[in-house]
């Protein structure tokens, strides 16, 4: 009998636990420390290059950007950022002062870039500033997918340099 008395004793225990756990809704509602606004979810992040004012290497400066700012003209908005230098202070611009970009254009893969005549006229006469102007233009255009090459206008003309995918990433 007292057997009997602890099993259904057990079995209303067990009924009871087992109809709390499955019939409750416990809604839990969690608050963010900091409310997420529209424009943080709009942020996307940019690879730049620029010379190192030190060692006057190539390097990456990351940025976090609104990502509206490139849905018009990506190219033309990536290379004014080059054009207006670089917001560490261990960098420096590599394209000459004065330089307007005056247009951008991708055909098929190959981004045809048109700068002013600044771009050639105040350029440095040192070789390694010279390409690391051109290589910091053709390293960031390569960070998007559909550019495959990067050809550079001057005021319409091309002035023979092509950078491609095989000579940049050696």
């Amino acid at each position: 009998m007292k057997k009997a008395i602890i099993v259904i004793l057990v079995v209303v225990v067990i009924m009871i636990v087992g109809v709390l756990l499955f019939h409750t809704n416990v809604e839990v509602e969690y608050v963010p420390e900091v409310e997420i606004e529209d424009v943080d979810l709009r942020k996307t992040m940019i690879t730049l290059y620029f010379q190192n004012a030190q060692t006057r290497e190539l390097q990456k400066e990351t940025r976090l950007i609104d990502s509206k700012e490139l849905l018009l003209e990506p190219y033309a908005e990536l290379i004014n950022m080059l054009i207006n230098g670089p917001q560490s202070d261990f960098l420096a611009k590599t394209i000459p002062e004065g330089t307007r970009l005056l247009g951008a254009e991708l055909v098929g893969g190959v981004l045809q870039v048109n700068f002013s005549k600044e771009f050639v006229d105040k350029a440095a006469q040192d070789e390694t500033e010279k390409r690391n102007c051109t290589d910091s233009i053709t390293k960031t255009m390569l960070e998007l997918n559909e550019v495959a090459d990067v050809k550079f206008l001057v005021e319409g003309q091309e002035i023979g340099i092509t950078e491609n995918t095989e000579e940049v990433q050696n």
